[in-house]
Formats: structure tokens, C-alpha cells, sequence
């Protein structure tokens, strides 16, 4: 009697405390009349996202049930579109969930988000397996009876997304292709995980500061202070970029610098505490197997189906272009270096991968009289963003006005509110720029917390976030970014302003193809070294003056340097990407290492350079979001050289024509119509790669 009382009061308190957490849930709530549509993120508790997508789940469910349901005939409006307006609390959770486990993860919201992708696989193989209502799309489509060529896209769109999501397959097939995606973002999701943690698990402690000799004093300062804070003394160091990228730069130390690099390299290889490899097979099967049951012979033939490129062919009749002049041009650079280092450092062994940094810094400098720690100090954190605000100002007439009482998404944030030219608000910007190991992935990243949408003809503005893990200050200095640091800044607010600029009719299409989507990401680039920009923003962090011309000169002469190094390793991993998912069959013995050896010996790749990704730390395709789609940023670079062409041509750097029409037929039409068309409304042309092996110097 007491253990069925006892059972009953906790089932009651369990239910009540449910009842709780669902009225309190913050997800639950309309977020239409918070200030410019911020999610309550001060009131979000890791508890919320589970019940809530849960709700999301059942709530597109039954959504769905009433299109299917539904007695007239299929039509946009009461199949389509009302498709495409199901799942909106799905969307608000995973918006909030997915981004924020990115940027500052703990234990417990990993777990979560895994459970949560779990259900998000499932809920996407239950709407998209769903016979009757990939029947309505069906009918649609084939009346095609639509008002205008956008709902003509959103339908053809949502038809294929059925099709590639197995709405043709037999039930006994749909049922393996529903096994396969949940063991494939199972495997993605570990894949992920696996490599933060094993970034976050390294340290390298130099005790002896002699051993350092050529490392700025502002890294040595961060060194010693991550050592104090964990108790020791000397110097400590991990494998997130802020760190390593400097320490193979400067750290004169051979041994030390192959070390570190080994170590990153190591990250999840066979054998280690977090080995990546049986994940990465089953992430190649899996998905080589989910392309023959949708009738294609490799898994890049079918994940090119919705990017511009279409075929694998293409991909790397592309490559194959700009691959002989990169590597060419590497090769030059290697010797030029060895010559540098037999000279002034008597070494004529071996060259390793650790050692490409450190010297092409050594022959730039002498080179160019450049000292690439020195011009760090004109380019403060603050200048580069105040450098980003004014390009938008000037070409779009644009503002981003501080807003400190937002609520933030992570730690170390700060917002902004973006208006137009005539006032109206366009969106709220985040930026998170520093590096917080073993919380945040590494890399830079722009994404969305709550997307651009419409209630009638109303707009509704985008939440978006720039995400970068650049070095966090040393106390009572600023942040102080490197020339790519820098480049990166205006590539992601590239993106940044993709979103801002964002007038989607149908969230439906939103996305614009991997290939295509960073293009307006990768033009941003082209202003940032630009000698009129640089005398606008780059300013010295102590004293404000502006960079002198003579520092400006040095940058721009040796600009081109090391291009046959920084494209080789891209490509490297764009081919070796490429490479894994036009495999049609898979032999039981499969070694990812060996699969890699062979991939970059076959293309004469040098010993002394690495692909930019190996394949146990290449996040961006066996993690998902970039599968198949590596060579996205080189292709995309094709047409931002085209892009940022006719600027130059018009001899004006900020032409507000060019870039009206750049704002009106790219930025703001998302996945509204086909990315070539667009591309060619704007620019008058297809893209020439000529353009691209300029741009880089090649």
C-alpha cells in the first residue's frame, strides 16, 4: 500500500511539474511582439526544448492530417502553402536549440540536442514518406495552375524534396531509408561531438618561455593566464585556430610547432580516445547506400541534385581548371622557402607541414618588409566592425545601431539593429566573435535564430548571428584579428546581410543552393584589403592614427602571396570530399586513411602541404551541412570575382547601382528563383573562371 502511494504522488508530482514546464515554456508563447522579434532567450531553460518540439511534432502532425484530410481538390493554397506553413514551433525550438549547442554547448544540451535531432530525422521521413499528401503535391504540380513563377518554384521545389526524401519508394524501402537517416544523423551528430571534445581535451605546457621565442607577447600573455587558471605554471596551449594558427606562425621552435600540429592533425585518427574512423565509415556507407535506394549511383549524384552545379562532373571540371595552376604555384613557394630556410637557418632537412607557416611568414616578410603581427594592431576587433557597418552604409545606405538591451543568445555577445535607408527596421544582428574552447565549435559561422518570414504583407525581420572564435583579449587590451581574421569578419557579415536583406514570400524558399549561397558571403572579401577601405577603418588600436600608405602597399603587394598554398589545401579537401561521395561501391575492408592517401597522392599533391581538412576532423562533410558540397566555396568564388569585376570596371568601389542590383536580384530573393538566372539578371553573363584564377593571382 505505501510503494502504490508513493508511485501515485510521484506520478502526480511528475505530471504537475510537466504542467508547469509547459505553461512557463517560453517556446509556447508568441515571440511577434517581443522587441524585433528576439527569442526570450533569459527565460529559456534546457528543460523547454524537448516538450516543446515534442508539441511542434504533434502540432505539423495533425496540421498535416487536415491537408490530407481535406475533401476539395489539391491546390497551392490548401496543400502547398499550407505545407509549407506546418511546423512553426518545430522551427522555433530547432532555430534556438541547434544554433545555441554550436556556440556554447555543455554536456546535458549536447545529450539534448542529439535527442532532438533524433526527432527532427524522424519528423522529416514522416512528413516526406507520407503517400497521401505527396499525392496533393502531385496534383498540384501537375495542374500547374500557380499565380506566378514563385509559387510555381515552391511547388516543383516542394515536389523534388519529396522525391529525394523517398515519397516514390516502396514501403519496404521507405522503411530502410527511414533506418539509414536515423543511424546517418546519429553518426553525423557523434562525428561533431567526438571532434569538440577532442579539441577541447588537448594541452601542449611549454615551461620554458625560451622555447617560444618568435610568439607575439599577446599569445604568450593568454598562454600563461589559461596555465595559471588551471594551477600550472608556464604556458598553455589547445588546438582551437586562435591558438594553433599563431603558434605555427611565429613559434620558432621546429619541434614544438611539428607537435601541435601533429596533434591537431591526430584529432579522432584511428586509435584515439575519440577515433572518428568506424563513424566515418558508416557515415560513407550509410549515405552511399541512401543514394542507390533513391536510384542513384553515388551520393553526390544525388546531393547535387538541388545545387547549380547538377552533376559530379562538373564539380571537378571545375576543379580540375584552377588544380595544375594552384599547385604549380605552391610547388614555387615551397622552393622559395627551403632557399629562405637553408640560408638564413642552415636547415636543409626535410620539410614538413608544420613548417610551411612559420616560413612562407619568414619570406613574406622579407619579401615584402611586412610583419604581419604589426599591421595586427590596426585591425582592433571594434575597427574591423566599424569597417564592415560603413561598406553597408556605403553601398547600401544601410545603419546597425548598438541595442545592449538585448537578450542574448550566448556569452560575450552584443546585438545590433539594422535599419534601412528609410528607418524601418531590417533585422537584429548578433555578434559573438571570441573563442570559447570546449563550449564553442571551431571555425566562423553566420546563422539564424529566428528567419525572415510574412504575416500577409507584412514583414517580418530576421534574427541573425555572426559567430567567429577569434583570440579573447588580453586584460585591458583589445581583440586584435590577423589579415584573414579580418577577411573573415566581412565573409560572414556577407552572409549576415544575405539574411538581413531577406524578402522571402514563402519560407519554403528560403535556402539557395550550397553553391550558390556563398557567393554573397565571398564578395564581402573582395573590399576588405581594398586600399580605400583600409584608409577608412584600419586604425591603430593605441593611438587612432590610420594605417600609412606605406603599410598599405606592403599588404597589397604581398596579397597574392601564398595563394598557391591557401588554394592547394581547399581544394585538397574539396576533391577529397568529392571523392569520398562518388563512390558507388564501398569494399569491406575500407580504410578512411588509405581512402585519403590515395585521394591526394593521385592528384600529385606535395607531402609538405595537408588538405585543409583530414578526414578525421573534416566536420564540414562528415558532419553534414557541406556533404558533397566542399567545393561550394570554390565555385562561389567564381562568381564573386565575376561579381566584385563590375565594380572595378564601373571604377567606382562603392557603386550603389551595382549594388542596388545586386541587393534586388540576389541578396533579397533567397531561393526564389533559379541561382544562374538570378546570377545572369545581374551580372548581364555567365561567370568566367578566368575571373577567379585572377583574383588569386594564378
Amino acid at each position: 500500500m505505501k510503494n502504490k502511494t508513493r508511485l501515485f504522488l510521484l506520478s502526480f508530482f511528475i505530471m504537475t511539474a510537466c504542467t508547469q514546464t509547459a505553461q512557463k515554456n517560453p517556446f509556447f508563447e508568441s515571440w511577434e511582439n517581443n522587441p524585433y522579434r528576439i527569442p526570450p532567450f533569459d527565460r529559456i531553460e534546457e528543460a523547454h526544448y524537448l516538450p516543446a518540439l515534442q508539441e511542434g511534432i504533434r502540432q505539423q502532425n495533425e496540421a498535416i492530417q487536415a491537408i490530407v484530410d481535406n475533401k476539395a481538390d489539391a491546390d497551392f493554397e490548401n496543400t502547398v502553402l499550407a505545407l509549407n506553413q506546418s511546423g512553426e514551433l518545430i522551427e522555433k525550438v530547432a532555430g534556438v536549440l541547434l544554433n545555441v549547442v554550436e556556440a556554447h554547448s555543455t554536456e546535458s544540451l549536447r545529450d539534448i540536442a542529439s535527442e532532438a535531432i533524433q526527432l527532427l530525422s524522424a519528423q522529416n521521413d514522416r512528413v516526406y514518406m507520407n503517400p497521401a499528401l505527396f499525392e496533393r503535391v502531385r496534383q498540384v504540380k501537375e495542374k500547374a495552375a500557380f499565380a506566378d513563377e514563385v509559387q510555381g518554384k515552391l511547388v516543383e521545389d516542394t515536389y523534388r524534396q519529396f522525391v529525394l526524401n523517398g515519397a516514390e519508394l516502396s514501403e519496404q524501402d521507405q522503411e530502410k531509408l527511414r533506418e539509414i537517416n536515423t543511424k546517418l544523423s546519429e553518426a553525423e551528430n557523434k562525428f561533431s561531438q567526438n571532434l569538440l571534445l577532442a579539441t577541447a581535451k588537448y594541452e601542449l605546457l611549454v615551461e620554458d618561455a625560451a622555447r617560444l621565442e618568435g610568439l607575439p607577447k599577446g599569445d604568450m600573455e593568454r598562454a600563461a593566464a589559461k596555465a595559471q587558471e588551471q594551477g600550472k605554471e608556464g604556458y598553455l596551449f589547445g588546438l582551437d585556430n586562435p591558438t594553433i594558427m599563431p603558434f605555427l606562425q611565429y613559434v620558432k621552435d621546429a619541434a614544438l610547432r611539428k607537435e601541435i600540429l601533429d596533434a591537431y592533425t591526430a584529432r579522432c585518427a584511428a586509435g584515439s580516445e575519440f577515433d572518428n574512423t568506424p563513424i566515418v565509415k558508416d557515415i560513407v556507407r550509410l549515405r552511399m547506400e541512401k543514394a542507390h535506394l533513391l536510384g542513384y549511383p553515388d551520393y553526390a549524384s544525388y546531393a547535387l541534385q538541388t545545387r547549380m552545379a547538377k552533376t559530379p562532373q562538373a564539380v571537378y571540371a571545375l576543379m580540375d581548371k584552377i588544380w595544375p595552376a594552384a599547385l604549380q604555384r605552391a610547388k614555387e613557394e615551397l622552393a622559395e622557402m627551403k632557399a629562405y630556410r637553408a640560408a638564413h637557418d642552415n636547415i636543409t632537412s626535410d620539410f614538413l607541414p608544420s613548417d610551411w607557416r612559420y616560413y612562407a611568414d619568414k619570406v613574406r616578410a622579407e619579401k615584402y618588409n611586412l610583419d604581419e603581427n604589426a599591421v595586427k594592431a590596426y585591425f582592433s576587433l571594434d575597427s574591423v566592425r566599424k569597417g564592415v557597418f560603413y561598406l553597408a552604409e556605403r553601398l547600401y545606405g544601410i545603419t546597425f545601431e548598438p541595442y545592449a538591451e538585448a537578450k542574448m543568445p550566448t556569452p560575450n555577445t552584443s546585438a545590433y539593429v539594422c535599419k534601412d535607408q528609410d528607418g524601418s527596421v531590417l533585422g537584429i544582428l548578433f555578434l559573438d566573435m571570441t573563442a570559447r574552447p570546449g563550449y564553442k565549435s571551431g571555425g566562423a559561422w553566420n546563422t539564424t535564430y529566428v528567419e525572415q518570414a510574412y504575416d500577409g504583407a507584412k514583414r517580418l525581420t530576421p534574427v541573425t548571428s555572426i559567430v567567429c572564435n577569434y583570440t579573447p583579449a588580453a586584460e585591458g587590451q583589445p581583440v586584435l584579428l590577423s589579415i584573414d581574421e579580418t577577411e573573415t569578419f566581412f565573409h560572414e557579415f556577407g552572409h549576415a546581410l544575405h539574411t538581413l536583406f531577406s524578402e522571402v514570400k514563402y519560407k519554403g524558399l528560403a535556402e539557395t543552393p550550397r553553391d550558390f549561397v556563398e557567393l554573397p558571403s565571398q564578395v564581402m572579401e573582395n573590399w576588405a584589403l581594398h586600399p580605400q577601405m583600409l584608409k577608412v577603418y584600419a586604425r591603430h588600436y593605441q593611438t587612432g592614427e590610420p594605417i600609412p600608405d606605406t603599410l598599405i602597399d606592403r599588404i597589397q603587394e604581398a596579397r597574392l602571396y601564398g595563394q598557391g598554398f591557401a588554394t592547394t589545401e581547399l581544394l585538397a579537401a574539396a576533391l577529397l570530399d568529392m571523392d569520398y561521395h562518388t563512390i558507388s561501391e564501398l569494399p569491406q575492408d575500407f580504410d578512411p586513411a588509405v581512402f585519403e592517401a590515395e585521394s591526394t597522392v593521385k592528384r600529385g599533391l606535395i607531402a609538405e602541404i595537408y588538405p585543409r581538412y583530414k578526414t578525421n576532423y573534416f566536420a564540414h562533410t562528415m558532419g553534414g551541412g557541406y556533404s558533397a558540397g566542399y567545393y561550394g566555396y570554390t565555385w562561389a568564388e567564381v562568381l564573386d570575382a565575376d561579381t566584385f569585376e563590375a565594380y572595378l570596371e564601373s571604377g567606382d568601389l562603392f557603386n550603389r547601382r551595382i549594388a542596388s542590383a545586386f541587393r534586388n536580384e540576389i541578396l533579397k530573393n533567397g531561393g526564389m528563383y533559379d541561382a544562374m538566372t538570378m546570377y545572369v539578371k545581374f551580372r548581364g553573363h555567365e561567370p568566367d573562371v578566368q575571373a577567379l584564377l585572377k583574383n588569386r593571382g594564378l
